[in-house]
């Protein structure tokens, strides 16, 4: 029987948090005799493949080794190879709750082209420092926007951790964009190209993916500088989206304008004293502290960790760009 769905789960040297997560990816899925489990192994050396190869799941589980070539280009070698009319893209740090594939399976039982976004959820066990729980309430407001009656999708609401699509929709829209090499906006784009389809998209609450969050604040803060520089090139991409994007916005705050001048000064006369504090944060974080002060000292850190990305891309001063792309707007 061609399965119905196919699940494809990016990964990369997460053996042991793939270890958590995947054996309820396939519970699930032998309940149902149309869902295949793809796994794209891009270019891990930890033993994850042969972590997979031993455990024997032949008929649900399949096995994809290619070298490291980042998310976008892993989530398209899974649809390439997977053999269902649906992919359900799921990232390899999900847990699915109870009820997850059946959820999906039904939005897609029609067969009509449509996307479907699941909802996100922080993992019981992960340590609640005050990054953890920042990730959590931007889970929660997500969820609401997108349970708001009418809702209209926006490119930021198009996220593919957690996401089911039909196969001929994503080919139509031109799969995932490999030039979104670093972590950030390759799911915007995508998202941004099947809104300009008029693609159909709907929120599925009742599929919850929990997130095992296992970044640290040194790592969130390299996040922060591949974004600004992931939305420097979605600019250049979709110019429509510039004004919507934080570079083409001035910060309010003095502190926050103090950080975007930080970032963008080649050399940074206040760089010891961010680097105390990103020492000093990155401590506290480790041992689980929380508190609104600590939240906004990590926001304001991300922000200059953003303008630094956007400078090294090769970003001009703000509002520049997005006064360009009007200016070319006009002339089209």
């Amino acid at each position: 029987m061609k399965p119905l769905i196919s699940v494809v789960v990016p990964t990369f040297n997460r053996r042991a948090l793939l270890a958590r997560t995947l054996p309820e990816v396939i519970r699930q899925a032998r309940r149902a005799p149309d869902v295949e489990v793809v796994v794209v192994v891009d270019g891990s050396r930890d033993g994850t493949a042969e972590m997979l190869h031993a455990w024997g799941e032949a008929r649900l589980l399949r096995i994809v080794a290619q070298e490291n070539r980042g998310l976008a280009a892993a989530r398209n070698k899974g649809a390439e190879v997977a053999s269902a009319a649906t992919i359900l893209f799921l990232d390899d740090d999900m847990i699915p709750a109870s009820g997850l594939l059946e959820a999906h399976r039904v939005a897609h039982a029609d067969g009509a082209e449509r996307v479907a976004y699941g909802a996100l959820a922080l993992a019981a066990g992960v340590r609640r420092s005050f990054l953890k729980v920042g990730v959590e309430l931007w889970g929660k407001r997500m969820q609401r926007r997108l349970s708001e009656p009418g809702h209209r999708f926006r490119y930021d609401d198009c996220h593919f951790g957690h996401a089911s699509i039909s196969r001929d929709l994503l080919l139509r829209a031109g799969r995932f964009d490999e030039s979104f090499i670093r972590f950030g906006n390759e799911d915007y784009d995508l998202g941004s190209r099947l809104i300009e389809m008029g693609a159909e998209m709907s929120f599925l609450p009742q599929a919850v993916a929990s997130q095992i969050y296992d970044k640290s604040l040194r790592r969130w803060l390299r996040d922060c500088c591949c974004v600004g520089m992931a939305d420097l090139a979605l600019a250049r991409k979709h110019p429509l989206l510039t004004e919507n994007l934080r570079f083409a916005t001035s910060p309010g705050h003095p502190l926050r304008r103090l950080a975007r001048l930080s970032g963008l000064a080649p050399l940074d006369p206040l760089a010891p004293a961010w680097s105390l504090a990103e020492a000093g944060l990155s401590a506290l974080e480790r041992v689980g502290a929380r508190g609104t002060f600590l939240g906004k000292a990590q926001s304001l850190l991300g922000e200059r960790r953003y303008w630094q990305g956007f400078r090294l891309a090769g970003g001009r001063p703000p509002g520049s760009l997005a006064r360009e792309n009007k200016r070319q707007g006009r002339l089209a």
